[in-house]
């Protein structure tokens, strides 16, 4: 344990009035940091840079109280001041990184999964790429969505970071919320299957809920950390068939009462059965189960006959079943789905 030293010890020896042991007691007492571990790297760059920031005004603020005769005298004495000006930025750090722990009690999830090892995935392809996470959950990332989660959950929540459009089906577990972190916005998981869009280059981010219900929130510095599985001021509760959108404009986020659901029913649990059906025969079914618009790029592939079970299948796993059994891949172009 480090021995304090007194405010009027360390105001002493700024102002030249310490007796050398008193001098010799304050520089031996900044060496002494020298074997510490840095604190400040178990911070994420965002953090690193509030915290940098907040020394930053301190130190401005404190400019003020040094006169012009005092900048005379640390023109003539640069060396002492030299060190009176590390041990006055290493009271600082001290200081807001006790700070910065107070405030941010709710951090040590966060601070688990940047110590883990992550696993970050990037859908560089043209067709929806499917993922299981570490709890059994599922997620469908759209062509050049991004997901990034730790190896393992942290003990208390289930914390993962995405970008573009992702369509989870969370494991329930009350004991360990799921949460997302996106560009814009925080979605809190109480149920099951939703829909989640949010990137940098757009200026809207939503959430559509097809099961259970989710909270969302606009991302700020004092929820980013929070995992808690809480309703907060500001934060909006969808159920299934609800949606909320937000904008850059304004920086709002609104619930939507009437929406466009259809391009949400891709995502249904539906149970089909082909018994030696023509391609051309089961592209009108998925059109008019999942309500999409699937066409058919290759006029062979309407002569490719498919005996298949697709029971509580959604359409990407038709699709990815297509792949496997026939060959047959396919492009999502807008609202289009090509089949090659």
């Amino acid at each position: 344990m480090k021995e304090h030293l007194s405010i009027e010890l360390l105001e002493r020896y700024i102002n030249g009035e310490c007796t050398d042991d008193e001098a010799a007691q304050v520089k031996q007492w900044y060496l002494s940091f020298e074997h510490d571990a840095n604190y400040t790297s178990a911070l994420n760059a965002a953090q690193q840079k509030e915290l940098e920031e907040k020394i930053y005004n301190s130190i401005l603020n404190n400019i003020d109280a040094v006169n012009d005769q005092d900048a005379l005298v640390i023109n003539k004495r640069s060396n002492t001041w030299l060190w009176v000006g590390a041990v006055a930025a290493m009271l600082l750090i001290a200081i807001m990184i006790g700070l910065y722990r107070q405030t941010n009690t709710g951090n040590q999830d966060m601070l688990a999964s940047n110590q883990q090892e992550m696993v970050a995935i990037t859908n560089n392809s043209h067709r929806i790429y499917k993922s299981k996470l570490p709890d059994g959950s599922t997620v469908w990332l759209n062509p050049n969505a991004q997901l990034k989660y730790p190896k393992e959950f942290a003990a208390s929540s289930r914390m993962v970071f995405m970008s573009g459009e992702c369509f989870f089906e969370v494991t329930k577990n009350p004991e360990r919320p799921f949460i997302i972190s996106s560009h814009s916005i925080i979605t809190k998981v109480w149920g099951t299957s939703f829909r989640v869009r949010d990137n940098e280059q757009s200026s809207e981010a939503d959430v559509a809920v097809v099961t259970g219900k989710v909270s969302v929130s606009i991302k700020t510095k004092q929820n980013i950390n929070n995992t808690r599985l809480n309703i907060e001021n500001g934060d909006v509760m969808l159920y299934p068939h609800q949606k909320a959108i937000y904008s850059a404009y304004d920086h709002t986020l609104k619930p939507v009462t009437k929406s466009d659901e259809s391009a949400l029913k891709i995502w249904n649990h539906e149970d089909l059965l082909f018994d030696n059906k023509l391609m051309k025969d089961i592209v009108p079914v998925l059109n008019a189960r999942y309500k999409t618009h699937i066409v058919v790029a290759n006029e062979k592939l309407n002569h490719y006959m498919l005996n298949a079970d697709f029971t509580g299948f959604n359409l990407p796993d038709v699709l990815e079943a297509l792949n496997k059994s026939l060959s047959i891949d396919y492009e999502i172009k807008n609202n289009t789905i090509e089949l090659k």
